[in-house]
């Protein structure tokens, strides 16, 4: 499996303080299953950090997977906040694209007083810039209106969802939402967020297995949002179509309020 959002470069943002807990996660993730993992650190306006600042710990964790004997790929990107994104040149967005294609991992307000963000958004996707939404399902405004979600989903955007909010790990109401973009079609892509082996931890498993118990027929959508469209993502091509799964939904989802 891919996994395109973790926090595992060491001592840089709120993950693993030094490179031994940056190898535990690591360990957590071969576990798991995950055979590639993005190293994208926040890149926001409270810890001011830049694409330069990734590449030490980078180089540290790669030399540190290789004399472990961990198999273990980690690419690059970043997690830009929208307001720090208003700041960055183009040549510094470049730098923070995950992998080797256009894609920028943005990151939905967690703020419920975010505002129209959408909009930024939205005229974003007309100039042309591919981008993955990380945890939509935690952002207040989708959280109450999904059709936010889906008319940049419709516009071009790809959605990415946090493989804990599939568990409860956030509370019920994200665990909800997740649930319902899921079954409307909004998710393209799931991933960890880890932050450390075992609190915030790197297993996708856990995720696809409570959509299934959640959304049974979910399970059929694995490969695709675990492989195939973040295998795309990576490589800067087209994300391939979702298969004609069928999800049931074992009970209503009140998110709106």
């Amino acid at each position: 499996m891919i996994d395109l959002h973790s926090h595992i470069l060491p001592g840089l943002d709120d993950g693993p303080a030094d490179l031994a807990g940056s190898l535990a996660l690591a360990r957590a993730a071969v576990a798991a299953g995950t055979t590639t993992i993005a190293a994208t650190p926040h890149i926001d306006s409270r810890m001011r950090l830049t694409a330069a600042d990734r590449e030490a710990p980078l180089a540290r964790l790669r030399a540190g997977l290789d004399e472990a004997g961990i198999p273990l790929t980690v690419v690059t990107g970043g997690e830009i906040a929208l307001d720090r994104f208003l700041e960055l040149e183009e040549d510094e967005l470049a730098q923070l694209r995950l992998g080797d294609g256009p894609f920028l991992l943005l990151e939905c307000p967690l703020s419920p007083a975010a505002g129209a963000f959408d909009r930024l958004l939205s005229a974003l996707l007309q100039r042309g810039q591919p981008m993955l939404l990380a945890h939509p399902e935690r952002c207040p405004a989708f959280q109450r209106r999904p059709e936010r979600l889906a008319e940049l989903v419709g516009a071009g955007a790809l959605a990415q969802v946090t493989a804990g909010s599939f568990a409860g790990a956030f509370g019920r109401t994200v665990q909800g939402a997740a649930a319902h973009m899921l079954a409307e079609g909004l998710v393209h892509d799931l991933s960890s967020d880890a932050h450390d082996a075992e609190h915030r931890g790197p297993d996708l498993r856990e995720g696809l297995e409570a959509a299934e118990r959640e959304l049974p027929g979910a399970a059929a959508l694995a490969d695709w949002l675990t492989v195939d469209v973040p295998q795309a993502i990576l490589a800067g091509a087209p994300a391939p179509p979702r298969p004609p799964v069928t999800v049931r939904r074992r009970r209503r989802w009140f998110g709106r309020r």
